[in-house]
């Protein structure tokens, strides 16, 4: 990808902004709990998980792009710049809505409440949409097929992970109030999945 065109330096501007707005909301979420009384954390590495994988996934998507390989036309860049921004607003929009309930790492603080409010309202787990939507946007903008299919079906499957290990200690946790919010809501398409 040339950086000295508009939709290069679009790209990266974009990406710049998403990686910056991570590393703040993990800095925030761990200032926000500091201090706070934690039930047990049973994270089994998910956050590592997802960082790593994230980058990873991104890392070879950009190879698939400087190699030129399952390159897609331009306009589909414009995709991208959609996706990219649209998901960084749901995920945003989502971390937001959780507040101090929001954590890179899972677990529980004592005094914690199912959010169901929002885009909660409607899926259990809109910041990994928001992410997923994100790092698919990044595929299109690096104009790969590969990266598209790579971000999107790899961080999908970490997600689903995630959300496994997640759920679990939310409902030893809360206990019947989230098997019923469970019961009326999707994880993380509203009416697919």
């Amino acid at each position: 990808m040339n950086v000295y065109t508009y939709e290069g330096a679009s790209f990266w501007i974009l990406f710049y902004v998403w990686f910056a707005l991570e590393m703040s909301l993990w800095i925030r979420a761990r200032l926000l709990r500091r201090g706070q009384p934690r039930k047990r954390n049973d994270d089994r590495g998910s956050a590592v998980l997802i960082m790593l994988g994230m980058y990873v996934l991104i890392f070879i998507s950009i190879g698939f792009s400087i190699r030129q390989e399952g390159i897609l036309p331009r306009w589909t860049q414009y995709i991208g710049f959609v996706l990219m921004i649209a998901g960084i607003v749901i995920r945003l929009s989502a971390i937001i809505q959780l507040g101090r309930f929001f954590s890179p790492v899972v677990g529980v603080v004592s005094n914690q409440e199912i959010v169901q409010t929002g885009l909660y309202r409607w899926i259990r787990h809109p910041a990994y949409t928001g992410g997923w939507i994100t790092a698919v946007g990044i595929g299109f903008g690096l104009r790969t097929w590969w990266g598209v299919l790579l971000c999107g079906i790899g961080l999908l499957l970490i997600y689903a992970y995630r959300i496994r290990v997640e759920e679990k200690v939310l409902v030893e946790h809360f206990g019947e109030r989230y098997v019923e919010y469970r019961k009326r809501t999707r994880r993380m398409f509203p009416g697919i999945w």
